[in-house]
């Protein structure tokens, strides 16, 4: 009985439910980004540097070239979704048939163009039709599987999709790589490309039966797709210079510094990398109920919701920065990659603070400002860039983790400075949140100035940063705890 009515005292909170979605969606974030580092001596064994960094230039490539061949129009789907009209199953239609449109021509004149195409990108030629195939399958998948799926709660569906999807790709990739390595294939690294294609094709067929259940064929409808264009162009600049800025820092430490130090800073990034699941999971959990929020204008509900997913993320980075190299050396297979440890706390910083910008920047694509939305990721972008030009080659790779951590907070910084004064949204609970970092800030100092954070495996270090992740859960908990449990004495 007590722990029913505990459980029933924590259903009351108000990041419940945002919490129930956005932790199922965290536990396949996690299990995909762990399946990405587990996986780094498996690929690294199978290729050479050059394969190797032919495979992760392809793979950066997608997102870009996903977003040139459809307008980015496939952005569109889960926004409209929170119009509440009565025409959301015409509107997928069109915006299907719309993107199928563009991908036809714009892939037909890329496939003419192969050779000319992959000499600018720097891949061989053979490559650049599966670029396409996997950079239509990408906005396929996202515009009516997983936006679909985010905009109407089915977040258990959502990350069995994706969880499947990782574990497949991986799956026929080991595959394909054994029995080319076996019957000495060149260009091993092929096998990865081909497999990865495959089961993208395949999902992406699956993506379209479930959203088909959803879409309405009345042909091509100009106000539709006038929608999607309208809310979609004016974020290319943000699709593009997101993606930018998470992969810059590590193509330009390749070009400058090498593919080992490459090869050590993107370890590392994984490692931050599991961080960004749990702002993503987040956001995707919580961003249904925050759309009703604004439209039924419940400004102090939105508050609310924040002020607990702040609270969550700043617990969330205060563990990964605490136990970041504990982590990494569990994952890490080689000593040599043990070197990068220290700077995955920094990368997890960036996040903390990339994520913390996306509740401010949810209220620009709300109010569908997208304008103001791309020039602060561009301002940021522009930062990072000329930071590492500055920087990198003197201090090496590691000062890459700084410049991204300064580049994420001018993006905070400029969000509430664009949503506060220029568009005048309702203000959000600042004061709460840089409270919760100065809590984080207080934990940190005492974590690299009192304990020894860069040790690894240590029990009385270890037992040093539980209490000190313990106290930060409590400091910012401490009203919940409360809560719960004086209701049920």
């Amino acid at each position: 009985m007590y722990f029913k009515s505990l459980f029933n005292s924590i259903r009351q909170l108000a990041f419940f439910d945002t919490f129930k979605h956005a932790s199922t969606y965290f536990s396949g974030t996690m299990l995909i980004h762990g399946l990405g580092v587990v996986t780094l001596p498996v690929f690294t064994a199978y290729f050479t540097d050059a394969e190797y960094g032919i495979v992760n230039v392809f793979n950066s490539l997608i997102t870009i070239l996903a977003v040139f061949m459809t307008f980015n129009v496939h952005l569109s789907t889960e926004r409209y979704y929170h119009e509440k009209t009565d025409d959301y199953g015409q509107f997928l239609g069109s915006i299907f048939l719309f993107t199928n449109l563009l991908a036809f021509v714009i892939g037909g004149i890329g496939l003419y163009y192969t050779n000319g195409i992959a000499k600018i990108l720097g891949l061989p030629p053979p490559l650049v039709k599966w670029l396409f195939l996997a950079s239509y399958c990408a906005a396929i998948i996202y515009a009516f599987f997983n936006n679909v799926m985010v905009a109407t709660k089915q977040s258990k569906r959502y990350t069995t999709f994706q969880v499947v999807w990782h574990y497949c790709k991986f799956g026929v990739t080991v595959v394909l790589l054994v029995y080319m390595t076996n019957y000495a294939y060149q260009n091993v690294y092929m096998g990865k490309i081909i497999g990865e294609g495959v089961v993208g094709a395949l999902v992406t067929i699956y993506a379209i039966v479930i959203g088909y259940k959803y879409m309405r064929f009345d042909g091509l409808s100009w106000k539709h797709i006038r929608y999607g264009l309208v809310f979609a162009l004016p974020l290319i600049p943000f699709s593009l210079s997101n993606n930018l800025l998470t992969f810059f820092d590590q193509w330009f430490i390749n070009i400058t510094l090498g593919n080992s130090d490459a090869g050590l800073y993107s370890f590392a990034y994984k490692i931050g990398m599991i961080y960004m699941g749990l702002g993503v999971a987040l956001t995707n959990g919580a961003s249904p109920a925050y759309y009703e929020f604004m439209n039924n204008k419940e400004y102090d509900k939105v508050g609310q919701q924040v002020d607990s997913m702040s609270k969550l993320l700043v617990l969330g980075g205060g563990f990964l920065i605490l136990f970041a190299v504990d982590v990494g050396t569990v994952l890490s297979s080689k000593d040599v990659f043990r070197n990068a440890l220290p700077i995955a706390p920094v990368i997890v910083g960036a996040y903390l603070f990339s994520s913390l910008a996306i509740f401010y920047n949810r209220g620009i694509l709300y109010l569908k400002k997208n304008v103001y939305l791309s020039s602060i990721i561009m301002a940021s972008v522009g930062v990072n860039i000329v930071l590492n030009l500055w920087l990198v080659e003197s201090y090496g790779y590691q000062i890459a983790a700084y410049t991204t951590l300064a580049s994420y907070i001018i993006m905070l910084l400029l969000s509430i400075l664009t949503t506060t004064y220029i568009l005048k949204l309702p203000p959000l609970p600042l004061g709460r949140i840089l409270k919760y970092i100065v809590f984080l800030g207080i934990v940190v100092l005492l974590n690299y100035t009192v304990g020894r954070p860069n040790v690894g495996f240590h029990f009385g270090w270890m037992l040093f940063k539980t209490v000190l992740f313990l106290s930060l859960a409590g400091a910012l908990f401490y009203n919940k705890i409360g809560l719960v449990f004086n209701e049920n004495k």
